[in-house]
């Protein structure tokens, strides 16, 4: 997706973004606990955080390495003012860059950082591999790369959902939302961009919403889209109503409509060149 359409998204939905980002916070949560895990405070010298949004995940890190240079940079100027905001109400610094990440890691210094985050951003990139190859050309050798990013599984009902009422409607090969990688891709790419020690974590989520219609408002209150469907009116209205009936009675229950989220936990290491 082109960097100004996800900017403009992200940053229009900065001020609800934590509200209704109940997956994101637990990907934080558990991408942290790896990193500490895996670093000692005093392993880490200067971190990069790639897609920081409003700062759950830095808040975390920069708590545990409150000494080293910490730079996090995101696309969205809403987001970063959020996270701004957040880590002052802590007492806590860092050094914010607004940029499109896959343009700005080619203009950064090479073998420059100890450590790599990023949670939940990795999915939203234009050249992914690519973008891997920038990112491990910035870590000294044996440094690690720690991402959390969204597996193919995720909003698996929704799709469902959404093919049925295309086929309904005798319409075919129309894609909703996000086509995500799996663990193997991510894993290929950092071999390819000369990385070692890989490793891949794979978590299933289920929440669960009243209806349908508030999982969509859900999932727009953070920034995030479920449809590339660029159609309006009365066929757009036809097909979100047969998407949404197909949804509640295939998915629904007790608790609500069933929403599937498919996370990913990937780590690697810049390996020593001979």
């Amino acid at each position: 997706m082109p960097a100004n359409t996800v900017k403009h998204r992200f940053s229009n939905k900065a001020a609800s973004y934590e509200q209704y980002a109940i997956v994101q916070k637990e990907m934080a949560n558990r991408l942290n606990a790896m990193v500490q895990t895996a670093l000692p405070r005093d392993a880490v010298a200067s971190i990069l955080e790639v897609g920081c949004g409003t700062g759950r995940l830095t808040r975390l890190i920069r708590s545990q390495y409150p000494h080293a240079d910490y730079e996090a940079i995101d696309v969205a100027g809403g987001m970063i003012a959020q996270a701004q905001a957040s880590l002052a109400s802590l007492g806590l610094k860092a050094r914010f860059c607004q940029a499109d990440a896959e343009e700005w890691v080619w203009t950064q210094p090479a073998a420059s950082r100890d450590l790599i985050v990023s949670g939940a951003c990795f999915q939203w990139f234009f050249r992914p591999e690519q973008t891997i190859r920038g990112l491990g050309r910035l870590l000294k050798p044996n440094a690690p790369l720690f991402f959390s990013t969204f597996g193919p599984a995720t909003f698996c009902e929704l799709h469902d959902s959404f093919a049925y009422a295309h086929a309904s409607l005798g319409e075919n090969n129309v894609r909703h939302g996000l086509a995500f990688l799996a663990a193997e891709q991510w894993l290929s790419m950092l071999e390819a961009a000369g990385m070692g020690s890989l490793q891949a974590i794979q978590q299933k989520v289920v929440l669960h919403y009243p209806r349908v219609a508030d999982f969509l408002h859900a999932i727009k209150a953070v920034g995030a889209n479920t449809s590339e469907d660029k159609r309006a009116g009365l066929g757009r209205r036809r097909l979100m109503l047969a998407m949404m009936d197909y949804y509640e009675r295939t998915y629904g229950g007790e608790q609500g409509v069933r929403v599937t989220y498919d996370l990913l936990y990937i780590s690697g290491s810049r390996q020593p060149r001979p």
